[in-house]
């Protein structure tokens, strides 16, 4: 259904006013099977039977040929759920926003791990055969660009590789999590530099993070030359209106080789890695149930005998000072957050210019740019 859906939505409008005394609704479904979950679309014609609607008022072509496309493949035992989809977003706007999304894929995969999946240059778990070269956390989505033994090769965002078939869905099933997952976000294009995020709508305002090219944050609002989004560590900003693309969109794969190593810090950064996409909860401290940033170092670290004290400002007088020039993986960065004296947020140093952490509670546990802001303070708590 790829280009249909946004090129048969101009006709949205004028068929809603066509019809009489029935309309064509969404609806939630309420059924727990994939197939046919929250997301799904009836016609709902408040005990006029449909075909009666339909006749009592006469449609525009393209709804008219999607009906009987879509009564010809129910009949037929053809069904169609990309079909059903397509109808609801002629008929009905937000159906049509979140429906945009599948316009962005060709054959749309969607991964169902519960934490995150490996991209690998290769088809192959051998560590010493292929490498490494990004990660999908649950629900990110992917163009399924071929197929053979048990793997897909895929591209999501930036990163082509592949991945194990058994944890990606597509058809019927990925179009259902897409409708659900998609998001209005702004999608960062800038060529040469980090974007800066403000406090206010203003190049005068205080800049509260960086983000960098093709990352995507949730729309708080949309203004005059202005975007207010969700930044990564749960805070309100504002960004250029000219330097992001808004849009519904979905989560995709971040770019992420780690050291080939048998270290003990490579051993503490494929432990903290095994939660990515798990919950933020402000003054938790469980893995697996919830955690701020400052439990999440306190607990990666526990696992390997070494302890840290239980805020991030604490923590930042654990170890040994060093400099982010002799940074490593496996060492401790520091920030600022907003509203908060000195030291707000902690995170792990994993390599390649990238962190581990707890970010906030619309992210959770996620990859970032170890400069998405101010760094204030490295410690070495390893050695």
């Amino acid at each position: 259904m790829r280009r249909s859906v946004l090129v048969r939505t101009g006709v949205a409008a004028l068929a809603m006013g066509l019809f009489v005394s029935g309309t064509v609704m969404a609806e939630p479904g309420d059924n727990s099977d994939n197939s046919a979950s929250t997301g799904q679309y009836s016609l709902n014609t408040d005990g006029v039977g449909a075909e009666e609607v339909m006749a009592a008022a006469p449609l525009s072509a393209g709804v008219s040929s999607v009906l009987d496309e879509y009564y010809d493949s129910v009949e037929s035992g053809d069904f169609s759920r990309s079909m059903e989809v397509e109808l609801g977003a002629m008929l009905d706007e937000e159906v049509a926003n979140r429906a945009s999304v599948l316009d962005d894929y060709t054959r749309l995969g969607i991964t169902t791990v519960n934490n995150y999946l490996n991209v690998r240059d290769l088809p192959s778990t051998d560590n010493t055969k292929s490498e490494i070269i990004g990660k999908m956390v649950h629900y990110t989505a992917c163009e399924i660009l071929d197929y053979a033994d048990g793997w897909y090769k895929v591209q999501s965002g930036p990163v082509v590789g592949y991945v194990a078939e058994e944890y990606v869905v597509e058809g019927d099933e990925a179009i259902e999590i897409a409708l659900e997952e998609a998001k209005l976000r702004a999608i960062v294009k800038t060529e040469k530099s980090d974007l800066n995020v403000r406090k206010e709508p203003s190049t005068d305002s205080k800049i509260l993070e960086k983000v960098s090219s093709e990352e995507r944050y949730e729309v708080l609002e949309v203004l005059d030359g202005w975007v207010k989004i969700a930044t990564l560590t749960g805070e309100e900003g504002y960004v250029s209106a000219d330097y992001v693309e808004v849009k519904y969109a979905l989560n995709e794969a971040v770019e992420f080789t780690p050291p080939m190593t048998t270290s003990k810090r490579q051993q503490i950064i494929d432990y903290a890695m095994q939660f990515l996409g798990n919950r933020y909860v402000f003054g938790g401290t469980s893995l697996t149930r919830g955690t701020d940033c400052s439990g999440f170092t306190m607990r990666v670290f526990q696992h390997f005998g070494i302890s840290l004290s239980r805020t991030s400002k604490a923590q930042a007088n654990n170890g040994r000072t060093i400099s982010y020039s002799e940074i490593q993986p496996g060492d401790l960065i520091f920030y600022g957050r907003s509203g908060v004296s000195g030291i707000g947020h902690v995170a792990i140093y994993i390599g390649n210019g990238k962190i581990v952490h707890a970010a906030s509670s619309r992210t959770g546990i996620i990859i970032s740019n170890a400069r998405f802001t101010s760094i204030i303070k490295v410690v070495n708590v390893i050695d």
